[in-house]
């Protein structure tokens, strides 16, 4: 699905040049869900703007389905919701789609190419299908009865839920997730990794989180990703066997605090 080959991002000042990451290669496979762990400022967030398009390499290869990547392959998950207060829960998880709709400023009584108007219809019917996906994940998920109720009405494990959905209505091929959890408190992060997990695999999606949090990428991850520090490169990859259903659950196993000991040990 995803492979970084020899990956190197310099950046450029007026004060000189820094390399942020010198020679990173990994594949992510159709379905899995990876995490990625490093010292601060080793580049980790830089990663996932490669992968999104956002910036490109400077050297290397950064490929979705063996083909450059594109923007529009990646739905983006950050660590604030991001959602609009003056718009419903429902008019919040239709924003990208009324974005990516196409719509002639001059109405379609003005439109005297009929090729152009079949392609209006096409995108308006696109649209109509989109919006039944996207009020079936709030039904699926337990916010439909939230859908015109307003962001300042919603804890913020919620919000981040609505958040999650109004990506996935876009249905990205690929979900970055960065420090998603990260503005919340414990008890609401530890629900809310459950939430988000059973989200992404009832959904079949690959996924992509950038995380400081030990604990949070061992309980959630197939596979974790550490990097050294700056200018980074894999230092490590460890593929998680850990059995139960939920992040939660798999704090609890006897494999999990070797995971943790052993991850600890590379990042110090």
């Amino acid at each position: 699905m995803l492979k970084l080959k020899n990956v190197a991002l310099n950046y450029y000042s007026k004060n000189g040049e820094t390399m942020a990451l010198k020679d990173v290669s990994f594949k992510i496979n159709d379905g899995e869900l990876i995490s990625i762990v490093g010292p601060s400022g080793c580049g980790k967030t830089t990663i996932l703007s490669l992968i999104s398009g956002l910036i490109k390499p400077t050297n290397g290869e950064v490929l979705i389905n063996n083909e450059p990547v594109k923007s529009q392959f990646c739905g983006y998950m950050f660590q604030k919701d991001h959602l609009f207060d003056w718009r419903t829960i429902e008019k919040n998880i239709l924003l990208g789609l009324e974005v990516r709709k196409y719509k002639n400023k001059y109405g379609d009584e003005n439109i005297k190419s009929s090729h152009f108007k079949d392609r209006l219809k096409q995108k308006n019917e696109q649209f109509n299908l989109d919006k039944e996906y996207a009020l079936s994940l709030l039904k699926k998920y337990g916010l439909w009865e939230f859908k015109d109720k307003y962001p300042n009405q919603l804890s913020g494990g919620m919000r981040q839920r609505v958040s999650l959905i109004r990506t996935l209505a876009l249905k990205p091929e690929i979900m970055l997730l960065d420090e998603p959890f990260s503005a919340l408190d414990f008890q609401t992060r530890l629900n809310l990794c459950d939430d988000v997990y059973k989200i992404l695999k009832s959904e079949n999606k690959t996924a992509v989180l950038v995380t400081h949090d030990i604990s949070e990428a061992i309980s959630m991850s197939d596979r974790i990703i550490v990097l050294s520090k700056r200018p980074a490169v894999v230092k490590n990859e460890h593929k998680i066997s850990l059995k139960a259903e939920t992040p939660l659950k798999r704090r609890e196993e006897t494999g999990f605090n070797v995971y943790f000991n052993e991850i600890w040990k590379e990042l110090t």
